[in-house]
């Protein structure tokens, strides 16, 4: 159980201003999730192996083939007026 002088510290340190209701629901609170952490520290896990990861994926990758022919080649091709490997457009200024 988490002392109400403790909380009002921890509080202070953290810049909350609690007037007392809300220090005796967070008191509360508090208080639940120490004694359910408590409750996790009573679990036999002498015999387990350490997890990094909850999932165990391997990544997936595809094989990294080159198309045919580019993106900029299709852009290219499609233009209705080019110079070389360039796009003609219109002047702005």
């Amino acid at each position: 159980m988490l002392k109400k002088e403790e909380l009002l510290i921890t509080a202070s340190l953290a810049r909350l201003e609690l007037d007392e209701t809300e220090a005796e629901k967070l008191n509360q609170a508090a208080s639940q999730m120490i004694e359910y952490f408590a409750l996790m520290d009573k679990v036999d896990v002498e015999n387990l192996s350490p997890t990094t990861h909850a999932l165990v994926k391997e990544n997936r990758t595809r094989e990294d083939i080159p198309a045919e022919i580019s993106l900029a080649d299709k852009m290219i091709e499609n233009a209705p007026e080019k110079e070389g490997r360039f796009i003609v457009v219109p002047n702005v200024l």
